[in-house]
């Protein structure tokens, strides 16, 4: 089989080879992240969205980058919608 498969089965080989790997995983799960947000933009709204990805430990940087939009903008989305929950 090929190399590549060996390392996931296997394990890295060396530093290198475990940074390589990292950076691979880190890509897919990019991919996959990406994806299920475009499912999500169908169901709910950017505020849900925003406020789950801030509940996983996504920065406001993160999540602007992944829903294409401003790090200010996911900030005041955050403060309004704990902002709301207090009121309640």
């Amino acid at each position: 089989m090929s190399k590549n498969k060996n390392e996931l089965s296997n394990g890295p080989r060396n530093k290198g080879d475990e940074l390589m790997l990292l950076n691979k995983l880190t890509r897919l799960l990019e991919i996959l992240v990406r994806q299920s947000l475009e499912t999500m933009r169908g169901n709910r709204s950017q505020k849900e969205i925003i406020v789950l990805l801030d509940s996983v430990g996504c920065g406001a940087s993160e999540i602007a980058s992944l829903l294409g939009t401003t790090s200010n903008t996911v900030k005041v989305t955050l403060c309004t919608s704990k902002n709301e929950k207090r009121k309640k």
